[in-house]
């Protein structure tokens, strides 16, 4: 068992679900890491820290105090890909940078664009909700 999402509508029936399988962990004799999950309670569309989720007397952070990161995507409480496009647009720009100032001749500057940068910045093109404004402005960049 690697990874374990649990939905419920309600935080009552999390928690019981959650003792339940606190339960079933320790009858085979492993344990969860808190330190490593977090939790996400959402109330009408937001992230709420009202509500704190616990295993084995240990509170389970909230994504609001600890992002987690799943296939190249932070998870923080704006529930937005904002700070992710922010973030894929400013490694381009180190990339874009050290290629140009590594004095590699032309041909050689493309075959690192081709091969080295564009795989690198299609994932994030992909996974995220990215503008076209924002995409016809890395065109641009050098």
């Amino acid at each position: 068992m690697d990874d374990l999402t649990v939905m419920t509508e309600s935080v009552p029936g999390c928690r019981w679900i959650l003792k339940g399988l606190e339960e079933l962990v320790e009858w085979a004799r492993m344990r969860f890491k808190p330190a490593k999950s977090r939790s996400m309670v959402l109330r009408k569309g937001k992230v709420v820290d009202k509500f704190r989720l616990n295993i084995a007397d240990t509170a389970i952070p909230s994504i609001s105090e600890k992002p987690v990161k799943s296939l190249g995507t932070f998870f923080d409480c704006s529930l937005r890909d904002t700070t992710s496009i922010q973030s894929t647009c400013t490694e381009l720009d180190g990339w874009l940078k050290s290629v140009d100032k590594s004095g590699l001749p032309g041909k050689f500057k493309a075959w690192v664009y081709q091969h080295g940068i564009l795989p690198r910045i299609l994932w994030p093109l992909l996974v995220f909700a990215v503008p076209i404004s924002t995409v016809e402005t890395l065109e641009r960049r050098n």
